[in-house]
């Protein structure tokens, strides 16, 4: 081990000498994407090559002890670029090289996980050179690779809850401003009715003093004053028995709504107890009818209840036909049944299409089944159908992937594989697994040079074209859950050091297993539901 880590090193040392023109010991990104390039096939970005200096890198530059760690995570960005680069063109259906922000975002999302950072997405967005246009890879790419840090998660987490206490505090003080100009108004208008009954009082005074003054009908303003002073007593006594009496009539008027409204509620709940009932009633009465008028009446009473019914049983012919003979008829639509009726019968035709396209299970149409229920609004309603869509969705996505590499595999790659002639005991695992899923026995498989020569046939019968062709459902179950078993004792790090082509189709195999017990599983507990129904 000590002869091995000294031979890297020596290595290392080699090649970082190579890059280091300047002999300052220390290499720059641009230094670094020039090193990568000659070890990788098209390399990586520059800002790429920053970022991974940023992540493993102490100083903006690398030095001779960081090259070996800072290689392995260029490595990483090199590998995730190639799959984020086959799904990026998945969602650029357009092939216009740009995607929309909303697609962007699901796919930095779906790649993040639980760590994606709304704040940093947010951010990106504003400081776009020309913010709502599409979003090019190159734009993302960075972001995609960079490894979420928990604890920038966990600061942004902090921060936002900050924010929200600090919304919650200005929420709050903003509440007490309004409780506190409240009691200032009741405030200002006890004052002004202080100072008008003082302003009354002064006046009165001035009156009464008036008439004091004159001697000789002393004795008339005497009683006059008495008379103005009970007159003012008795109006304000009159005005307070006034607002008590419009008090106690206010209540008692909301007393008798607050009884029809729960009349009412009683009354409806007893009229559409049984509206099945109610329904054939009013058909029996329309039937009955003697004049024109009465008929037209009664018609559109039973519409109306038909229309309850059909929303009852959720019926969608008893839906589209009622709602069809409701518009048709103009009847006035008191209850708002018929928007209920339309949204109702949109929920359903949006649930049908969403199961129909798992059961087809096409990328597309199910891709389309989706946006369908989100563009409609039905996500509260449909949250499990959609749960299981998305799920599907992305198994269906990484079989069309699995599919595009089996594509985009090199002739020189799968003739490798056939080139041994002994081969690695997991290379002959994982081919004999494939070749199972194909249609083929175990016992054929056993001898080498048969799979040499299967490898090698070409057309129809060739390898790639036979992998892409291959439906998930056809597969025979008992050779499946064989396969699984050969394969479930390896790892795919352990077989790509081995062979990239084994790899490919390690990978090729489990999906397709894995598809297949999906199905398996869909159709038992789709059985399961139906005879829980009939019984």
């Amino acid at each position: 081990m000590g002869e091995l880590l000294t031979n890297r090193s020596d290595v290392l040392k080699a090649v970082f000498s190579q890059y280091d023109h300047h002999a300052k010991d220390e290499l720059t990104p641009i230094q670094v994407q020039m090193l990568y390039g000659d070890l990788r096939m098209g390399s990586v970005s520059l800002p790429q090559v920053v970022a991974a200096m940023k992540y493993v890198c102490v100083t903006g530059s690398c030095v001779m002890s960081e090259l070996y760690n800072l290689l392995q995570e260029l490595d990483r960005r090199y590998f995730l670029l190639n799959d984020f680069r086959w799904e990026f063109s998945m969602l650029d259906r357009n092939q216009t090289d740009c995607i929309s922000e909303d697609k962007a975002r699901w796919m930095v999302q779906a790649v993040h996980g639980k760590y994606f950072s709304k704040r940093k997405w947010e951010y990106f967005v504003t400081h776009r050179p020309a913010p709502g246009s599409g979003v090019s890879f190159a734009e993302i790419e960075v972001m995609l690779c960079d490894i979420p840090n928990r604890m920038e998660v966990q600061d942004e987490q902090n921060e936002a809850d900050k924010e929200r206490e600090a919304k919650l505090r200005r929420q709050r003080l903003a509440e007490e401003e309004i409780e506190r100009e409240k009691e200032r108004l009741r405030k200002e208008r006890e004052e002004q009715r202080r100072r008008k009954d003082e302003e009354n009082k002064r006046l009165e005074g001035e009156r009464i003093r008036k008439l004091n003054d004159d001697e000789d009908k002393h004795e008339v303003q005497l009683e006059e004053g008495i008379v103005i002073q009970n007159d003012i007593e008795r109006r304000k006594e009159e005005e307070r028995i006034r607002e008590e009496e419009e008090l106690r009539r206010l209540k008692e008027l909301e007393e008798k709504q607050r009884l029809e409204r729960e009349r009412r509620q009683k009354e409806e709940e007893e009229l559409y107890k049984d509206v099945e009932k109610l329904a054939r009633d009013a058909k029996e009465e329309e039937k009955n009818a003697k004049n024109e008028e009465d008929q037209r009446r009664l018609r559109h009473k039973r519409l109306r209840y038909d229309l309850k019914v059909a929303m009852k049983t959720r019926d969608t012919y008893k839906l589209k036909y009622t709602i069809n003979e409701f518009k048709t008829e103009k009847v006035e639509d008191k209850d708002m049944d018929l928007i209920k009726a339309e949204k109702l019968l949109k929920e359903i035709s949006c649930r049908d299409d969403l199961k129909r396209a798992m059961t087809h299970r096409e990328l597309e149409e199910l891709s389309r089944a989706i946006e369908t229920v989100k563009k409609h609004g039905f996500e509260v309603e449909l949250s499990k159908e959609l749960l299981e869509a998305n799920q599907l969705l992305t198994r269906l996505r990484r079989l069309e992937r699995i599919r595009h590499e089996i594509l985009q595999l090199k002739q020189s790659t799968v003739a490798e594989i056939r080139s041994y002639q002994s081969p690695p005991q997991v290379v002959h695992t994982v081919m004999t697994s494939t070749f199972l899923l194909l249609g083929h026995k175990e016992k054929e498989t056993k001898i080498w040079k048969t799979v040499q020569a299967l490898v090698g046939k070409t057309g129809k019968e060739g390898l790639k074209r036979r992998c892409i062709e291959c439906k998930p459902d056809k597969i025979n179950v008992t050779d499946a859950k064989r396969a699984q078993t050969l394969l479930e004792k390896y790892e795919l790090d352990e077989i790509r050091d081995v062979s990239a082509g084994a790899a490919t189709f390690y990978v090729w195999s489990i999906t397709m297993i894995e598809e297949l017990m999906d199905i398996i599983a869909r159709k038992e507990e789709a059985a399961a539901a139906k005879q829980t129904e009939e019984t």
